[in-house]
C-alpha cells in the first residue's frame, strides 16, 4: 500500500486556501488566453440562439392570427385512430410466433378482442362476440365466415381447460382475425 507524504498534502491544500481571488483573477481574466476559445464559441452560440429565438417569435405571430383549433393541429397534430390497434396487433404477432402453447393461447384470446373491440366500435350490435357475428348479414362482411371459424377455436380454448392448441390451428384463427382486420381497413 503506498503511503503518502502528508506535508505534501498539507502544503498544496494550504497553498490553494492561500491565494486570493486577485490572484485568481488574474490568472484567469479577460486578458488570459486561456478564456479566448471558449469566448468565440459561446459567442457563436448566443448568435445561434438569438437567431432561433427571432424565428420562434414570428412563428408563434403568424399562428396568434389563426383559430384556436388549427393551432391546436399545428402544436399536436392528430394520431391516427389504429395507431394502438396495431401496437396491439404487433403484440399478438409477437406472442403467436413464440414456441410455446402459452403464448399462442394468449395471442389467439388478444386477437378475439381485438376483433369484438373493432367490431363493436364499427357500430354492429351484440353483447358478446357471438351475438355481433350472428347479426352480421353475409354481405356486410366477407370474411365472416372465418370469423366464426376464429371465434369458436377461441371458444373452445377458453370453456375447455384440456384443449390442447396446435400451432398450425392458432395460427390459422389469428389469420383469419387478421383478414378481418384488413378488411376493415384496421391494419
Amino acid at each position: 500500500m503506498p503511503t503518502y507524504n502528508d506535508n505534501l498534502v498539507q502544503n498544496t491544500v494550504g497553498d490553494v486556501f492561500n491565494y486570493s481571488l486577485g490572484q485568481v483573477y488574474e490568472y484567469i481574466g479577460p486578458q488570459s488566453s486561456l478564456w479566448t476559445v471558449p469566448k468565440i464559441i459561446l459567442g457563436f452560440v448566443t448568435i445561434i440562439l438569438g437567431v432561433l429565438f427571432v424565428i420562434t417569435i414570428i412563428k408563434i405571430n403568424r399562428l396568434a392570427g389563426t383559430n384556436p383549433m388549427s393551432l391546436i393541429k399545428e402544436i399536436m397534430p392528430p394520431q391516427p385512430a389504429t395507431s394502438g390497434l396495431n401496437l396491439r396487433w404487433e403484440e399478438i404477432e409477437k406472442h403467436i410466433n413464440s414456441t410455446r402453447e402459452a403464448e399462442w393461447k394468449f395471442a389467439l384470446i388478444e386477437a378475439d378482442k381485438l376483433v369484438d373491440e373493432l367490431l363493436r366500435s364499427a357500430g354492429f350490435p351484440g353483447d358478446t362476440m357471438g351475438d355481433i357475428l350472428m347479426n352480421i348479414q353475409p354481405g356486410q362482411l366477407t370474411t365472416l365466415q372465418g370469423l366464426w371459424e376464429a371465434h369458436k377455436i377461441r371458444n373452445r380454448l377458453v370453456h375447455d381447460t384440456n384443449y390442447f392448441l396446435r400451432y398450425t390451428e392458432a395460427k390459422r384463427a389469428v389469420g383469419l382475425y387478421e383478414k378481418t382486420l384488413r378488411e376493415l381497413q384496421a391494419l
